[in-house]
């Protein structure tokens, strides 16, 4: 079977799908914009990459369109890579794009005959959900009417499909209750095998901790220290413990900027504000940057307390990845992470917004073991049911439906 992925990144959440594929015997296109900085190299399939001619032109255009425009550039570059696949008669059995920045909206005109299947990660919502979250104020008029623009690349796209894909519940609750029907819920999927042992794995070198009989070790992982992911919230939480267990070295992973949302109104980056203001211990403060993945597992195995945080948006893998390595978790009582953790249950969720909440919770993990075991061991349990395997057999479902 002939199978054409695209998404602007290579190889995003097709990172292992595409080498599931290309194993069991399919021939396998990826077209991307760019290459993730940790992309593997391609082995049994083929990697094109397009430009954009232009961008979008802001000074003539309504600013509601901007992002259309953006989209319809970047279906356009996609659309000229896939017609020379066509007439190299290289024609796909099956389409699968990502929704949400116009990569696919073409797709099906250069491929009319191929199933299409799209893999979703967000719509946007001006009410409960993350756009109305972080602020008390009303979202404005004009934010809401171009919130509904930027769903129209995913509405034009969705109209090609003969499936859409959406990881989690979470993610399906936001789309319009009239698409729901046609929404299947297919989670990412997690390396268990891995993953499992890593607590196990005994092969943990990290210099900048002591060795101590009572060392504590908090973690913290946030692609970009943003608001959107807690941070503002989270170092303060941090700066307090510092204050009241001597003994808690803390491993931050992550870098600044926004993934999503913005910065700091002031330009100054959050660990630059967070170093400056809160008085962190640098002698127990761990700052590591963005790591190979072998080093984040390390850093999961040594912590005795991971810490996550997120408003309503897409849930981070490294949640889904700490439960299932066995951290005990305290997280923010927010939809996405409510859908895979239950409070007393298998983690600590507190609000997203009180640091004293989050402090609370944390102590009473790191202070009670047994209590921190078994929530650690009902999480595990948990992520047991988003196995890799489980995922790609949905997946291969679909493909030969």
């Amino acid at each position: 079977m002939r199978i054409l992925v695209s998404h602007v990144n290579y190889p995003a959440q097709f990172r292992r799908l595409i080498f599931h594929w290309s194993q069991s015997g399919h021939d396998v296109v990826f077209i991307a914009r760019q290459s993730e900085w940790h992309s593997p190299s391609p082995k049994g399939f083929r990697v094109y990459f397009y430009e954009n001619t232009r961008s979008s032109n802001t000074i003539s255009l309504h600013p509601y369109l901007n992002r259309f425009e953006s989209a319809i550039l970047e279906g356009q570059s996609v659309f000229r890579i896939a017609r020379q696949l066509r007439d190299s008669n290289w024609i796909p059995d099956i389409v699968i794009s990502h929704l949400g920045f116009g990569n696919g909206l073409f797709l099906s005109d250069c491929f009319p005959h191929a199933r299409r299947i799209g893999y979703a990660e967000w719509f946007y919502n001006s009410y409960n959900s993350d756009v109305d979250f972080l602020s008390s104020e009303v979202v404005s008029d004009d934010h809401r009417l171009k919130l509904r623009c930027w769903n129209s690349e995913i509405l034009l796209e969705m109209s090609t499909l003969d499936y859409l894909i959406v990881p989690t519940c979470w993610q399906k609750s936001q789309f319009p209750s009239i698409y729901h029907n046609q929404i299947s819920v297919i989670n990412d999927g997690l390396n268990l095998p891995l993953l499992s042992n890593i607590k196990h794995a005994n092969s943990v070198d990290f210099n900048f901790l002591p060795n101590d009989p009572n060392l504590e070790v908090l973690t913290f992982v946030s692609r970009c220290f943003e608001e959107y992911r807690g941070f503002p919230q989270a170092i303060r939480t941090i700066s307090a413990l510092q204050k009241l267990r001597p003994n808690l070295h803390v491993i931050i992973v992550g870098e600044d900027g926004a993934a999503y949302g913005h910065p700091r109104s002031d330009g100054v980056p959050w660990s630059v504000w967070a170093i400056k203001t809160l008085n962190l211990d640098p002698l127990r403060t761990h700052w590591l940057g963005l790591v190979q993945e072998n080093v984040y597992l390390q850093v999961l195995s040594v912590s005795d307390v991971h810490f996550y945080l997120t408003v309503p948006f897409i849930l981070s893998w490294s949640l889904l990845e700490s439960m299932a390595v066995g951290c005990s978790i305290v997280a923010s009582s927010t939809p996405p992470v409510m859908e895979f953790l239950e409070d007393g249950l298998s983690a600590l969720l507190v609000d997203f917004f009180d640091v004293d909440a989050q402090v609370q919770a944390i102590n009473t993990l790191l202070s009670n073991r047994k209590l921190a075991s078994r929530y650690a061991d009902a999480a595990m349990n948990r992520a047991e049911a988003l196995s890799f395997d489980k995922a790609t057999e949905s997946w291969d479902t679909l493909l030969n439906a």
